[in-house]
């Protein structure tokens, strides 16, 4: 009888994974996975004897205290790109493979860190991201600040250090069935240095799906005139679009993804799994 009335206890004290957003907020040694975060406050009196360490996955990304960005790119097959072009094919909500494509001179990012990205060494990227609209809305009637909300959340690709700041709307025009929106905002660096950055995020909803693709592309505030950078990433912006769309029984969920249970990152020892270091970028801001 004792033993059954201690089993809803035992249950309780089991670990369970580790969000992004708690292991941004948790002490160092919890978050590399050396020590249970259920050894802090835990109340029990074991001292963290019960509450063994977790079992986090050891890679390139978690060693360098960045976590892969969640874009909720599910993707069917490898992204291409022939000349400036870069073409995928992604699972979309409504039981649909959706083919999109957008142009950019930038080059094709490469390594597990990346969905479908085209980026440069000096911190200019363009970006896909797949986002699930309010139910009963279309891109025309979402406010502006939802664009800043679904692009600047810690979990998204400039929030490995913490989500970004100061996220402002500077320009909203919808054209031919495209939406386009201008932001500015602040990125972290892992020393806490603060980057300033512009994007254009540029929206497209598959016909026949709830869910919107939007492509940021963007750079450092310091390059966004003085390099050519806005001109580059409003091309691409405005490059993107649905090339088509197809029937599927796959789910927009991870298990459909071709990567799901691979190993990711090159054949050769150079890992390409970490993404940008923006904090460099920091002192061209103060310039």
């Amino acid at each position: 009888m004792a033993l059954l009335l201690l089993l809803p206890l035992a249950a309780s004290l089991v670990p369970q994974p580790m969000r992004r957003r708690a292991v941004l907020s948790a002490p160092p040694l919890v978050a590399a996975g050396l020590l249970s975060p259920l050894a802090f406050g835990c109340g029990c009196g074991c001292g963290g004897l019960i509450h063994p360490p977790s079992a986090l996955a050891i890679s390139a990304t978690t060693m360098t205290g960045k976590t892969r960005p969640d874009l909720g790119v599910v993707l069917v097959d490898q992204v291409s790109q022939q000349g400036q072009t870069l073409s995928a094919d992604l699972v979309v909500a409504g039981g649909l493979i959706c083919s999109v494509a957008f142009d950019s001179k930038w080059k094709l990012a490469e390594g597990g860190y990346y969905d479908v990205e085209a980026n440069t060494r000096d911190g200019e990227a363009a970006f896909l991201q797949r986002v699930a609209l309010p139910k009963g809305s279309t891109l025309d009637s979402l406010p502006a600040k939802w664009f800043t909300s679904a692009v600047l959340g810690v979990d998204g690709r400039y929030g490995a250090y913490g989500a970004p700041v100061d996220g402002k709307v500077i320009a909203d025009a919808t054209s031919s069935g495209k939406r386009l929106v201008d932001i500015s905002f602040t990125s972290l660096s892992p020393g806490g240095a603060e980057s300033s950055r512009k994007a254009v995020v540029s929206a497209v909803q598959p016909a026949g799906s709830t869910d919107a693709l939007l492509l940021v592309a963007g750079a450092s505030a310091a390059r966004w005139k003085k390099s050519g950078a806005e001109a580059d990433a409003r091309a691409a912006a405005q490059s993107l679009r649905v090339v088509g769309t197809r029937k599927t029984a796959l789910a927009p969920e991870a298990p459909s993804d071709y990567r799901f249970g691979k190993t990711t990152g090159p054949s050769s020892m150079k890992s390409r799994n970490d993404g940008p270091d923006y904090s460099k970028y920091a002192a061209d801001d103060a310039d």
